[in-house]
């Protein structure tokens, strides 16, 4: 199960992107024109696949985030559909822009369809295609 959320978002200054404790400690990126994966220790596979083709796409930045203990010790990568897949057992990732932690106009009044880049979001769908296209041979 693939989980989209918050995915049409951009900010291209430095320290823009923000991240949860501890990660903001980590090498992830400080300007917010990526896609974030984010899978469980068992979608661990799964997450590795998607992020390996999305890595053909040159003009879509992506990183990933495999998480122990279902997320709980990280409750914001819980917040979305696929964590209840994960309760279940299900494999599932999360692809993200990473929400609040990029977006200040995320769940305001001022958060509107000219805030979003549409462009960035093409490139999402063709690193998406490129993963099923990549897949459905096997």
């Amino acid at each position: 199960m693939i989980c989209l959320e918050m995915v049409g978002y951009t900010c291209h200054d430095e320290g823009c992107q923000d991240y949860p404790f501890p990660l903001m400690f980590f090498d992830y990126p400080k300007q917010g024109d990526f896609i974030g994966i984010v899978g469980n220790f068992k979608s661990r596979k799964f997450t590795n696949d998607l992020f390996e083709a999305f890595g053909r796409n040159p003009d879509l930045p992506v990183v990933k985030l495999t998480v122990p203990a279902g997320g709980f010790m990280l409750p914001s990568v819980r917040l979305s559909d696929h964590s209840s897949f994960w309760h279940r057992g299900y494999k599932a990732v999360m692809v993200t822009d990473t929400a609040f932690y990029r977006n200040p106009h995320y769940h305001r009044i001022s958060d509107t369809m000219e805030k979003l880049d549409y462009t960035f979001m093409a490139e999402l769908v063709k690193s998406l295609l490129l993963f099923f296209c990549s897949h459905s041979k096997s």
